[in-house]
């Protein structure tokens, strides 16, 4: 078994969308608290890594959201290291409202090592592998997401605000996924589709996030989002976003999204509709 780390958050009323539940983004940020939390208490802590002079960086996320999570919920996010070869390792997480045994979230990460002087990858010693990883076997990820946009898809832009910069100068990649949703959600709209914060029957809620990271953007970049669905069943579709700077590829998004199947308004069928083509 490899060595597990369990830490523990509070859902607050700033963690709350519009609807009253956590936003996805919270519970990515989770995440990235508790990698750091295991990393350090194995020996790793955010000033050894200042002074090596390296980092970990996310290369792709997979999350699962099972269960909703409210105001005042207690969760704990449980992590081990399923993975670490060469340059690169795989996290794997688990989180969970103790208060009734409810799974909330899965999760996984594949994260790059980085030598920040050279800005290239490295591989990490052999004593973070033993510590962090011990006998672990990696777990299958599904094949990354390779789809080019169709002709059909809508296309939005955004300027990256200084708000969404974190400590190393560039946007943080759990807040990549409110990128994603909001270019999803004007996209929608943009085809009859109305949003209402004052409506919570029939929204689509997020059932899976799939976030693969190309590149970095920074405070005052222009991303270009653009966003197709597929994939329409009774009680869900299925998304492709894009984010690009100036042709470079900064992030593609596989999303899955869940409603009630006699929940959903016709106007957001016949929108999903217009964006699959």
């Amino acid at each position: 078994m490899p060595p597990r780390h369990t830490s523990e958050f509070r859902v607050h009323v700033f963690d709350l969308d519009a609807w009253g539940a956590i936003r996805t983004n919270v519970l990515l940020r989770f995440l990235q608290q508790a990698a750091s939390d295991a990393s350090a208490a194995a020996g790793f802590d955010i000033e050894w890594y200042e002074r090596t002079g390296t980092l970990w960086v996310v290369r792709r996320t997979i999350i699962d959201y099972l269960a909703a999570a409210a105001y005042r919920d207690v969760l704990e996010v449980r992590t081990w290291v399923s993975d670490l070869r060469r340059v690169r390792s795989q996290r794997e997480y688990e989180v969970w409202r103790p208060a009734d045994a409810t799974l909330v979230a899965r999760a996984a990460t594949d994260w790059v090592y980085v030598d920040t002087a050279r800005a290239a990858p490295v591989r990490p010693p052999e004593d973070m592998r033993q510590r962090l990883m011990g006998d672990a076997v990696a777990q299958p990820r599904p094949p990354r997401a390779a789809a080019a946009p169709p002709s059909h898809a809508a296309e939005l832009s955004r300027r990256v605000e200084l708000a969404e910069i974190d400590s190393v100068a560039h946007v943080n990649n759990a807040h990549y996924a409110v990128y994603v949703e909001q270019a999803v959600y004007d996209a929608l709209a943009a085809h009859g589709w109305r949003v209402d914060p004052a409506q919570r029957a029939g929204r689509p809620t997020v059932a899976r996030h799939d976030l693969e990271y190309f590149a970095e953007a920074a405070y005052a970049d222009t991303l270009l989002a653009t966003v197709w669905t597929g994939d329409a069943t009774a009680d869900g579709f299925a998304t492709e976003c894009t984010l690009s700077r100036d042709g470079t590829r900064v992030l593609h998004a596989s999303t899955r999204w869940r409603h009630a199947p006699d929940g959903a308004p016709a106007s957001l069928g016949a929108a999903v509709a217009v964006l699959s083509g």
